[in-house]
């Protein structure tokens, strides 16, 4: 895209849609939204293809404003997405999208082109494009939320698989006797990193007559006051940051030695904490990958914090 051109963005979140007319730079010029249900029922898919319609309209206008030509609308769907052909097969917490050929039926309803692709692959690329990824050519990134999600830039190509369905991260086993995980299987990397694991972890073990000034702090306990209490000192704290930096580091290290990335790029809320998670990280990674992949990969947080979805998103219209 020339600096005059813009594309739009639609990140399809569990909660909510979030739409942006994003600039040839990066940058995000506008913002629109809708919830993903209303109503104590998620929105039908005519209800969500009417208000993506409604959102774009509102966009080309300000596009228009800010003398902006729209090349095309990206979208970040969750679920597996065949690429090739712009096919939802599932969104996985959200009813109503069994196969259906959304690509088609956005540009008929948009007049634009459009791109579609998984989320966490559309997140990538905006990393890759805007963001902790510019300048190298393979990088891995995954998003530390409640689950784990992942993307694979190889040879500056997103990496999507044989049947689309590559980098589950997330998925990957490390310990065949784990916890077992939302998808049928044990010990999956997200069960050890996921927000819900690293809280109930952190609940298991205080219960079981560890101290910690989180015992005395009241309130809920989440990720953010657990990196509070290890910035101010507390050995519990760390203890609990370094052990979740381990589970993490068995599953790099063997993307390291397999796909010899230049990067690996972590966002999602547990990687917002800095070198509690990073320290830890980085040193257990060199001593678990083979020294020539730990040599020559960094590890760095992500660039594009609370916009990284709706970036990526509009960034596949580079692809």
């Amino acid at each position: 895209m020339i600096k005059n051109k813009a594309s739009i963005g639609v990140d399809i979140g569990g909660t909510s849609v979030k739409i942006g007319l994003v600039g040839a730079e990066g940058k995000v010029l506008a913002r629109d939204s809708f919830p993903t249900h209303e109503g104590g029922r998620h929105q039908s898919r005519e209800d969500f293809l009417r208000l993506v319609s409604a959102a774009v309209d509102r966009l080309k206008k300000i596009a228009s404003q800010k003398k902006r030509v729209i090349v095309g609308v990206g979208i970040g769907a969750p679920g597996p997405v065949d690429v090739e052909r712009g096919f939802v097969y599932f969104f996985p917490n959200i009813p109503g999208w069994k196969n259906t050929p959304l690509k088609s039926i956005l540009e008929k309803r948009l007049k634009l082109p459009a791109r579609v692709d998984n989320d966490a692959s559309a997140l990538a690329w905006g990393e890759f494009v805007f963001g902790a990824g510019r300048g190298v050519k393979n990088i891995v990134v995954l998003t530390l939320g409640t689950g784990v999600g992942g993307g694979i830039i190889l040879d500056g190509k997103l990496f999507h698989g044989h049947a689309f369905s590559a980098a589950e991260i997330g998925h990957l086993v490390i310990h065949e006797n784990g916890p077992e995980c939302a998808c049928g299987n044990r010990g999956c990397l997200e069960t050890f990193v996921g927000n819900g694991y690293f809280v109930k972890e952190a609940e298991k073990r205080l219960k079981s007559g560890q101290t910690s000034v989180l015992s005395r702090a009241g309130g809920k306990l989440t990720p953010h006051a657990i990196a509070k209490a290890a910035h101010a000192g507390d050995p519990f704290s760390i203890r609990l940051w370094e052990d979740t930096a381990e589970h993490l580091a068995t599953a790099l290290a063997g993307l390291a030695n397999i796909l010899n990335p230049e990067r690996i790029i972590l966002g999602g809320g547990l990687a917002q904490n800095g070198i509690i998670l990073f320290g830890p990280l980085r040193r257990a990674l060199a001593k678990k990958a083979f020294p020539i992949a730990a040599r020559s990969v960094k590890v760095v947080p992500a660039a594009l914090k609370l916009d990284a979805g709706v970036v990526g998103a509009a960034a596949l219209l580079r692809g």
